[in-house]
């Protein structure tokens, strides 16, 4: 099979991982040359991992993994690759009118039989799909981060999907060894719907001085078994995306637990992103060991700490 990605981010990547890893032939473009010029680095990397991880007797894996991406500067160049691909999949910003004109400029140049999947977390695959001018064949698959290690994959129809469009993904997403689960077009879907919540909850907790990052973290991968923790999560998932999907969701819900807290934008304002820039919840100087920041500076005590936030 072969399939065309845009948007080569974090969650890009890892999608462009998972196809490869699987004798997929893939073709990615972005708009950020020095994002796009980490890809084959990224997915070297991520898929010596997996050999690892999976303990999978293929030393020739990631090599096999690299020699089977494409990267395009040129986006012309990309649309025309992508002409002859089975599907083409949007992974760039949770951000739906920046999706529905990246959809509208280049899915009405693919093939009718192409199909349109999305990885958003939280957007409505009923505007994308009608901005990708072919509902039928539209459809979200959201992976979790990383995508090769992670088997969960929510798939979201919209109202105008076929069945076959379904079948179709559902089928691709067993043979890469994922677990797709249908969950409803709401927004937030399924996951997101009950985790951003808490998350956002959790950060609230932190700005008003009631936990620090570290004792949160501990305490809900020794009591509740997470993994990794809430603030080590929202570094991974990147802190201007958590951004984007709080707001996103509090727009379409106007559910007060969604609005996203101050010290969303002020982290995103100091460019403290997460592990993308080395900096987030966590001081990620050494990958291998994140140590856990002081955030006395952002906790918020009066209204003369609000109004030092605008300065």
């Amino acid at each position: 099979m072969k399939v065309a990605i845009i948007g080569t981010g974090v969650m890009g990547r890892g999608w462009i991982t998972q196809f490869a890893m699987f004798g997929h032939e893939v073709h990615c473009h972005d708009s950020n040359k020095k994002i796009l010029d980490g890809v084959k680095p990224f997915v070297a990397k991520l898929a010596s991992k997996a050999v690892k991880k999976f303990a999978l007797e293929d030393p020739e894996l990631p090599d096999r993994a690299l020699a089977a991406i494409h990267t395009y500067e040129d986006r012309g160049a990309f649309v025309d690759a992508a002409k002859g691909c089975d599907v083409f999949l949007e992974v760039v910003f949770e951000d739906m009118n920046l999706k529905c004109n990246l959809l509208r400029e280049i899915v009405p140049q693919l093939p009718e039989n192409v199909y349109f999947w999305s990885n958003t977390s939280s957007l409505d695959i009923d505007v994308m799909a009608e901005a990708s001018g072919r509902p039928a064949r539209s459809i979200i698959t959201h992976g979790m981060n990383p995508v090769p290690f992670m088997a969960g994959v929510e798939v979201v129809p919209g109202t105008k999907t076929s069945p076959e469009t379904v079948g179709f993904a559902r089928d691709v997403l067993l043979e890469m060894k994922k677990l797709p689960f249908l969950a409803p077009n709401i927004p937030g879907f399924w996951v997101n719907r009950l985790l951003v919540p808490q998350m956002l909850d959790a950060m609230r907790f932190l700005e008003t001085g009631q936990i620090t990052v570290e004792d949160g973290d501990v305490g809900l991968r020794t009591s509740l078994g997470h993994p990794q923790g809430t603030f080590k999560l929202a570094d991974f998932i990147s802190v201007p995306t958590m951004l984007r999907v709080a707001l996103e969701m509090f727009q379409n819900t106007n559910d007060p637990r969604m609005y996203p807290p101050a010290i969303l934008a002020r982290m995103v304002k100091n460019g403290d992103h997460g592990t993308m820039t080395g900096k987030g919840f966590y001081d990620w100087s050494d990958p291998r060991n994140p140590k856990p920041r002081d955030f006395g500076a952002y906790v918020v005590k009066s209204a003369d700490d609000l109004l030092d936030m605008l300065k």
